[in-house]
């Protein structure tokens, strides 16, 4: 009824369809939490804690990356993403407390403890650290001053910087 080349071609079809529909389904899973996500540059970044999702709004987040991070004798390897979240701004409390408020509220109800031995603080910017289950998280803020007068405290205008860094 069909011929070998018939046969041969609807092998292919049908070999080719269940590639396809194969590799939809692939394609659909949610990633590993030990998995790396791919940029649309196709490189690879390390993916953030899942419970830092959804990331806080408002700011442009970039890509994430890997970074250790020392904290007294300790180096944590993880992953760390950045925003600038205001330019010249003249009150950079503004722009870090509510990014530190969001963590906060969104860590503490996912069971994250606060880990006073992660945190760290200064004119220049300051950290708050998380533990939960053998992970850290730390939120951090960043901010350069515009003028930094030689015989008196920096001042704004100022950048604030938002950072995340997790581990696993």
């Amino acid at each position: 009824m069909y011929t070998a080349g018939a046969r041969a071609l609807w092998l292919i079809v049908l070999a080719l369809v269940v590639i396809a529909v194969g590799g939809l389904y692939l394609w659909q899973q949610p990633q590993s939490a030990g998995e790396q996500s791919a940029s649309t540059d196709g490189a690879l970044h390390p993916s953030l804690h899942a419970d830092l999702y959804p990331l806080y709004p408002g700011v442009a987040w970039g890509a994430s990356s890997a970074e250790s991070v020392t904290i007294s004798t300790t180096t944590y390897a993880g992953a760390s993403i950045s925003a600038v979240a205001t330019t010249s701004a003249m009150d950079p409390g503004s722009a870090f407390t509510p990014f530190d408020t969001y963590y906060d509220h969104a860590l503490k109800a996912l069971g994250w403890s606060v880990a006073n031995d992660l945190a760290a603080g200064g004119p220049m910017g300051g950290q708050t650290g998380y533990r939960k289950a053998g992970a850290i998280i730390l939120t951090r803020f960043a901010i350069v001053y515009h003028t930094t007068p030689v015989d008196a405290p920096s001042e704004c205008p100022c950048d604030v910087t938002l950072s995340l860094f997790s581990t696993r």
